[in-house]
């Protein structure tokens, strides 16, 4: 994975293959607090964890850009952790996935989710997010997730933009609805996938008003066809491709 850093030229002069990389990554690990296996320990200048009142992420995020696919790390991955840690956000988001995918270590994700946001991963941004508003939140903390995603939505992260449909009419009292009908059609017309499916499972509940018959699969056609793998397969409803 490249780490995106580069050592001085004394050094890379000494230094040449694995021991360039291993040079790199003590070093990056020298600029952050510490490395332990119970995950990435921030700075305290970097991205704490979640629920944590640090301000909301979305005030601090600079430009963000969605990645189509990232280097796998696993968890126990040193040299993934040093250059997390070091400010290479999708070094971070594939921690983040990595602790995310055995429940043992799923409570780790969260932070580095935020962390890999903060370094500018739209997708990070997107896990954040969802993080917050699934779990226990204040109305601020809510508010804050809306923004979150409704700034990784503008980078065009597919999932981002769903989500702020489903803040407005799943988390919202009273539901914002003809908001959030033209926000999620506009963002099925401009980004697809996952808002095509959340605008065609609201349509289908009656939340958001008359709608064509065949609406409901058209819009699940487009969000299969833009990458949004629950759409596809011919599904009796919109709302069965929810769990």
């Amino acid at each position: 994975m490249t780490t995106g850093m580069k050592p001085s030229g004394s050094a890379m002069a000494q230094a040449g293959g694995r021991s360039a990389v291993l040079w790199m990554a003590r070093a990056a690990m020298a600029a952050w607090v510490t490395v332990t296996p119970a995950g990435c320990k921030q700075a305290a200048s970097s991205a704490g964890p979640a629920h944590v009142d640090e301000g909301c992420v979305a005030e601090s995020i600079g430009t963000l850009r969605v990645l189509p696919a990232i280097s796998p790390c696993k968890w126990g991955d040193w040299i993934c952790r040093a250059t997390c840690g070091a400010g290479n956000g999708a070094s971070c988001l594939a921690l983040a996935y990595a602790a995310d995918a055995d429940p043992k270590t799923a409570g780790e994700a969260v932070p580095l989710y935020r962390r890999s946001c903060l370094l500018g991963e739209a997708n990070a941004c997107t896990n954040y997010a969802a993080s917050v508003w699934a779990g226990e939140h204040s109305d601020d903390q809510l508010a804050c997730a809306r923004r979150t995603f409704e700034k990784a939505c503008s980078a065009k992260e597919p999932f981002a933009c769903g989500m702020v449909g489903r803040v407005m009419l799943e988390s919202t009292t009273p539901a914002p609805v003809e908001e959030a009908r033209k926000y999620l059609e506009g963002a099925c017309d401009e980004v697809g996938g996952f808002s095509c499916r959340v605008l065609a499972k609201h349509l289908e509940s009656g939340k958001l008003g008359g709608y064509p018959p065949e609406r409901i699969r058209s819009l699940l056609t487009k969000a299969c066809a833009d990458g949004d793998p629950d759409a596809c397969g011919e599904p009796a409803t919109a709302a069965a491709t929810f769990h």
